[in-house]
């Protein structure tokens, strides 16, 4: 367990770091861990089907650099759009000129899906740290401000990917100590007989008390909307949580690999923020179209 904890310290302060930054080293830094996922990504696919992977899949290494490109570079849907249109194009155009073989359909789907689980999220982080709105806490101003090197510092963006990841964290990691106190009752005995309805609660209502926080603290607007947020955030992370327990458990493997230590591969560490992120970046878009 303090092997446990000490690791998902590091793994925070260490994604903290460029997201500071913000611009070109957020989305570099997103990039390489949406790398790092889709291969983890690819070898529970390889454990969990007999058709396994090939060089078809090899395209969503492709997908996930461009939607980071595509939501640092285009601030419209349009490079989004043409991005997610690739991801499900481009395998079934090199299935074409592949030798017939049995599961090419599934190797098809298995491409997509992958680009899709991995180059949504990194494109709503990028997307939602490059939002350039204003907020009330000019001490985060003035942070974003001074580590930014000559591009937009996005002040706003800043404050809404920060709500998302500690709201995130914070309910991941009371989900766990509450779970292994209180659990009783099993959330999802067939996909992860480890987590607890009681633990499931607990870390919503931190994610909920987080997000009402960071809305105050970070200027983002009154704490009530936070409430929401983190509601919408909490639930999306436990999703996520349960989605990559689904992929390991089709895969008969304990952790998608073993590159942090105390924690396995890096979609252990970032399951949830997979969820999270592109709910983050819906709520952030919606609140700002209703002028909050």
């Amino acid at each position: 367990m303090r092997r446990r904890v000490i690791g998902s310290v590091f793994v925070v302060v260490l994604g903290l770091v460029p997201l500071f930054f913000g611009g070109p080293v957020f989305a570099l830094f997103m990039i390489i861990l949406g790398i790092a996922g889709y291969r983890e990504y690819l070898q529970l696919v390889a454990q969990a089907s007999p058709v396994g992977v090939d060089s078809i899949s090899q395209v969503g290494y492709g997908i996930v650099v461009a939607c980071g490109c595509a939501a640092l570079l285009d601030e419209t849907v349009d490079s989004l759009f043409l991005v997610m249109v690739l991801s499900v194009v481009l395998p079934l155009f090199l299935l074409f000129w592949s030798p017939v073989k049995l599961g090419g359909f599934s190797r098809w789907g298995f491409a997509t899906t992958g680009s899709l689980y991995m180059g949504l999220p990194i494109y709503a982080a990028v997307a939602t740290r490059s939002n350039s709105g204003t907020i009330d806490a000019h001490w985060l101003s003035a942070a974003a401000g001074r580590l930014a090197f000559g591009w937009d510092p996005a002040p706003r963006g800043l404050a809404w990917v920060l709500t998302v990841v500690l709201a995130t964290w914070v309910g991941d990691s009371v989900a766990l100590f509450a779970g292994m106190a209180l659990g009783k009752r099993k959330l999802a005995p067939m996909i992860s007989p480890n987590k607890s309805r009681e633990g499931a609660i607990a870390g919503l209502l931190a994610s909920i008390a987080v997000s009402a926080v960071s809305f105050q603290g970070f200027g983002l607007g009154d704490w009530k909307l936070g409430l929401i947020a983190g509601t919408v955030i909490g639930i999306s992370g436990q999703m996520g949580d349960l989605a990559e327990s689904v992929l390991k458990r089709q895969a008969g493997v304990k952790d998608s690999g073993s590159m942090v230590p105390g924690h396995g591969g890096i979609l252990d560490r970032i399951d949830a923020l997979l969820f999270a992120f592109p709910a983050g970046f819906l709520m952030a878009a919606g609140l700002e179209r209703l002028g909050t």
